[in-house]
């Protein structure tokens, strides 16, 4: 038997037709509610004023595939229970079966047509979003201050005996404002100590420049070596990206940077490291879903139901939200602490995946 022909390649175009089309509309519907939401912002209301190019190419541009790719799995779903409805509805489903296919070898075509959606969105998620995000956060912060901003009250360990205070940290101006860096020895005696109104870090020199302050370094003797500095060029191992704590950064990191991001998080001991986590799971997450979901999505509407499409679009809706309840509280636990990052975000997919096979099972009969 040709695994890939006619009836194949008429579903799986069925599929991704169905699943365009619908995630076209939900965008459509998206851009029109977010830019009345914004348009305040795009009138000059936080100050600066967007040109129409900007906001055309700076965040438009990158507010399509973001939302697009957040949505599509969820689509997906109700693109796969309304076109299999439609052809259960006109007898399709039967037609295929009564010419000598399984349940199983229905389900080929439909795991294909998912399996090009997920390929698109790990790309997306992994590679191309995280640019995109860079620009879309940006144009947030210049104009509706949101995004990478300041962070107030930071306190880090870079490692093991280092320690960095800061009063609040300026992502947009890399300053530091009441700074304090301390270093202890292997005893916990404090050993090195800096003090200063303010610091700057210099990108290209990879200093820090720090303002009206003080170094002190303690000696195995007791003896205290103090220098006063108006202005004070040093190293530090200390770079902005540590001092980095809004959790929307990670949005805008790829892979390597992302676990190069946790890395430093796991070393500082960040409050924050969960979120992270979570984050980097959920971009293997999330495409697989698509296949999950379509494999719930065909024995629910493969039959033809008394109630008509309508039904069957109905028992698609509520598992679609039963799936995002699901996937909220399990993340919730684990941001608690109460259940691990990977086993939060990788658990409604379990469950569903054991929903899947009940239903095919009956699906067979």
């Amino acid at each position: 038997m040709n695994f890939f022909g006619k009836i194949d390649r008429y579903i799986i175009r069925q599929f991704l037709s169905t699943f365009i089309v619908a995630i076209f509309l939900i965008l459509s519907i998206t851009v029109v509610f977010d830019f009345s939401e914004k348009l305040d912002g795009f009138m000059g209301k936080y100050g600066a004023i967007p040109s129409s190019k900007e906001i055309l190419f700076d965040y438009y541009l990158n507010f399509i595939p973001y939302f697009g790719n957040l949505f599509s799995p969820l689509f997906v779903f109700i693109s796969v229970i309304y076109f299999t409805s439609r052809m259960a509805y006109r007898l399709e489903i039967i037609a295929i079966l009564n010419a000598g296919w399984s349940f199983w070898r229905l389900l080929l075509p439909f795991m294909a047509g998912a399996t090009v959606i997920a390929a698109m969105s790990y790309g997306l998620t992994n590679w191309i979003i995280p640019q995109a995000n860079r620009q879309r956060l940006q144009f947030e912060s210049t104009y509706f201050r949101k995004g990478v901003g300041s962070s107030p009250n930071f306190h880090l360990q870079l490692s093991p005996g280092e320690f960095v205070f800061t009063d609040l940290y300026n992502q947009h101006r890399n300053s530091a404002g009441r700074f304090c860096y301390e270093r202890l020895d292997s005893n916990f005696n404090l050993k090195y100590k800096v003090i200063a109104k303010e610091g700057f870090y210099d990108s290209l020199t990879g200093s820090w420049r720090f303002y009206l302050g003080v170094s002190r370094r303690f000696l195995s003797n007791g003896n205290i070596v103090s220098r006063e500095f108006e202005n004070w060029d040093t190293i530090l191992p200390l770079t902005p990206k540590m001092l980095q704590r809004d959790v929307k950064i990670v949005e805008a990191l790829d892979n390597e940077e992302l676990d190069e991001f946790i890395d430093i998080q796991i070393k500082s001991g960040s409050i924050y490291l969960p979120f992270y986590l979570i984050e980097k799971h959920s971009r293997q997450s999330n495409p697989i879903s698509a296949l999950i979901l379509t494999f719930i999505a065909v024995p629910i509407s493969s039959r033809k139901a008394r109630g008509g499409i309508g039904i069957q679009l109905a028992a698609g809706v509520a598992l679609t939200f039963a799936y995002i309840f699901l996937q909220k509280m399990t993340v919730s636990f684990a941001l608690n602490g109460i259940l691990a990052p990977w086993l939060g975000v990788w658990l409604p997919n379990f469950i569903y995946v054991g929903i899947g096979f009940i239903l095919a099972k009956f699906a067979q009969r």
